[in-house]
């Protein structure tokens, strides 16, 4: 009976472990975060609010309708002013923009949807790199950490033998603290590792609005830590300037305070009021009829002040897009060399040493119990394959981080994936 019983507790735990990790590839991971992300939203919530800007822009002035009764001279005939012969007037009005100002605030209101949408793209890019960079370190230095745990593995029971022997005097006390301190900085580099996958994992979680935990299975062409660039510099950087939505983002900015500022200028032209007007009992003739016609006259209020403010706007939105555009020339040339020298370090230094690792590992053990190495000479090399090992897995995340940011950089996806 206690068989079956433990065959279904395990097979409850392990079902229970699988809800407990969401596993993502990476266009799944994207189109969770398309859908979920918190960030995207609120800036998605500026667009529509843009959008509502624009529907208000395009609406025309509501006309005025107002109505007169004539007030009797004595108190007592007050309630006699609805009387067929008593005074009652009616009039309407409605203002008309005559300089054009409803199609400059409609032309301003549309730019700013553009300058929101293109907020909302720099920004989408933006999340996406920081996904992508926080998967596949997530990825490498959890591969990291498995090797070194299993490495530590067998220092620790070198570790407790050596300590053994240390209590019947067969090894010096100077050999197991050697054995020990190795032990304790190995495992401390570990620590720290894991330490930086909890921050990982914490960032993956406000990223997608999830609770699980994230785990990254990547295809094996997501894995490929070569992959060849598809321009040389100035090539990407005239296509970041086409297409980066930061930079599309301010010149859209640009265009609608120009806008802003033209329909400021124009609304210091008159405004034309147009009415019509019916009075009972109290003109020229019994039911008068008339057409009212007006003007503001921009006497003393000329819009100074909304008009120079509307300049300053210009001027600062200005000296933000070329702000732009140096950042984005600068970024697109870091991320590019960052990535060639990061192609050049893993080519030069990092190809084919995993495997000499994975063989020198297999080997060191065997060769220190058959005395084939000293004490020292074991230490050394196995903290220099720990080290190597977690070095080789930060470089890869690393590559693929660079990959991210030079697309994010350049506003384009260069790498197909």
């Amino acid at each position: 009976m206690r068989l079956p019983l433990m065959l279904f507790c395990l097979a409850a735990w392990a079902v229970s472990s699988a809800q407990d990790t969401l596993r993502l590839r990476l266009a799944e991971a994207e189109a969770l975060l398309q859908e979920r992300s918190l960030a995207l939203l609120a800036q998605r919530c500026e667009v529509d609010a843009a959008t509502a800007l624009h529907v208000q822009a395009r609406l025309f002035t509501n006309p005025s309708v107002g109505l007169e009764w004539g007030i009797p001279p004595r108190p007592a005939q007050l309630f006699e002013a609805g009387q067929p012969e008593r005074e009652f007037a009616v009039h309407a009005e409605k203002l008309f923009r005559i300089a054009g100002q409803r199609a400059l605030a409609m032309r301003a209101a549309s730019l700013r949807i553009t300058f929101s949408e293109a907020q909302y793209a720099e920004l989408a890019a933006a999340l996406r790199y920081q996904l992508h960079t926080a998967l596949y370190r997530q990825f490498f230095l959890g591969r990291a950490v498995d090797a070194v745990a299993s490495q530590l593995g067998v220092l620790k029971n070198i570790v407790d033998s050596y300590g053994a022997q240390l209590e019947k005097g067969n090894v010096s006390l100077r050999d197991v603290a050697r054995l020990r301190t190795s032990f304790f900085e190995l495992n401390s580099g570990k620590v720290e590792l894991e330490r930086e996958l909890h921050a990982l994992q914490e960032q993956l979680g406000i990223l997608l609005a999830e609770e699980r935990y994230i785990a990254f299975s990547p295809d094996a062409g997501d894995l490929l830590a070569l992959r060849a660039l598809p321009a040389d510099l100035p090539g990407l950087v005239a296509g970041a300037m086409a297409s980066r939505p930061a930079l599309q983002a301010s010149k859209a900015g640009l265009a609608a305070t120009e806008a802003e500022l033209e329909l400021e200028r124009r609304n210091t032209a008159p405004d034309l009021m147009l009415g019509v007007a019916y009075d009972r009992y109290g003109n020229v003739w019994r039911d008068y009829a008339g057409i009212t016609a007006g003007l503001s006259i921009p006497l003393f209020d000329r819009n100074q002040a909304r008009t120079a403010l509307a300049k300053a706007a210009v001027r600062q939105q200005q000296a933000v897009l070329e702000l732009e555009r140096n950042t984005v020339r600068a970024e697109v040339e870091r991320a590019y060399r960052d990535l060639v020298s990061l192609q050049q370090q893993y080519t030069s230094t990092s190809m084919g040493l995993a495997g000499q690792l994975d063989q020198l590992s297999e080997s060191l053990i065997d060769n220190y119990v058959k005395s084939n190495l000293k004490l020292i000479e074991f230490t050394d090399l196995f903290e220099s394959y720990t080290r190597s090992i977690i070095a080789i897995n930060v470089l890869e995340a690393d590559l693929q981080s660079a990959y991210a940011g030079l697309e994010q950089a350049a506003g384009q996806k260069l790498f197909g994936r």
